[in-house]
């Protein structure tokens, strides 16, 4: 799964990312994300952050409400 800077702000928030590592949540509102690079670019209070857990790194999954 995939999730680009056009998607809405009220789609991205349907999603959370998951490490697959240690399956702790990446804390930050998502901007964009790849499961199949393992990249993503959040939203974390007044930063913006790139982050990169490798091939296969992350999983994005529907948030329990």
């Amino acid at each position: 799964m995939k999730l680009e800077n056009f998607h809405s702000a009220e789609q991205k928030r349907l999603w959370k990312i998951v490490r697959t590592d240690n399956y702790n949540d990446v804390p930050g509102d998502i901007i964009s994300a790849d499961e199949a690079t393992g990249e993503c670019c959040v939203h974390v209070g007044s930063e913006t952050k790139t982050l990169s857990f490798g091939p296969g790194g992350i999983r994005i999954i529907g948030k329990r409400h």
